[in-house]
């Protein structure tokens, strides 16, 4: 039984991420989507135009959980700081129980390379972003953190971390708990900005 076109959709997208997980960017072509969705280059074609769309579909699921994170930080009504924990260890959540979908993360730089997706790549960067400072900057405005702190240096800084801790993981072959080392990492800088 052949599967429905939405499920084909999304199990496509599924297979170019473990593709892409296995050779990288670089070196991911259509065709080896195409084996290991088990179908031919025309089925692919039928169910998205062009790489780079199959490519903003990928980005699109990465990106998928970001409204539903930043809005359970509004809606729990979380402090400024446990905001900040909240985000960066549902991300690592994330990761933890999908390792794959990391590749996209390290695959930043090179998605920035065409037009189409460095605009959908820039926006779920500059949307993450924008979330963290402004609520570093409200940290501030309550007298949790230091005045004289940089939101923009601060969120460079845990996002920064965040991702060296995603590629050293990737690179140990995820022998160690992400959801832990990103949740010391994070408060270890929390801490250190605090007023005391």
């Amino acid at each position: 039984m052949q599967k429905s076109l939405i499920k084909r959709h999304e199990s496509i997208i599924v297979s170019t991420i473990q593709t892409m997980n296995a050779v990288g960017l670089q070196n991911l072509s259509t065709k080896m989507i195409a084996n290991q969705e088990g179908v031919s280059e025309g089925t692919l074609f039928r169910h998205f135009k062009t790489k780079t769309d199959i490519m903003l579909a990928v980005v699109d699921h990465f990106s998928q959980y970001d409204d539903a994170i930043i809005e359970t930080c509004r809606k729990k009504k979380l402090s400024p700081l446990e905001a900040i924990r909240y985000f960066y260890n549902a991300y690592a959540e994330y990761y933890q129980n999908y390792p794959e979908i990391t590749v996209v993360v390290q695959a930043y730089d090179s998605l920035m390379c065409d037009a189409e997706l460095s605009e959908k790549v820039s926006s779920i960067i500059y949307k993450r972003s924008d979330f963290i400072i402004k609520t570093i900057k409200e940290a501030i405005d309550l007298r949790i953190v230091r005045p004289n702190l940089d939101p923009e240096v601060l969120e460079n800084i845990l996002t920064g971390g965040s991702k060296e801790i995603c590629l050293k993981w990737r690179m140990a072959r995820y022998s160690f708990s992400i959801k832990e080392k990103s949740a010391e990492m994070v408060e270890m800088l929390l801490s250190g900005f605090m007023e005391n």
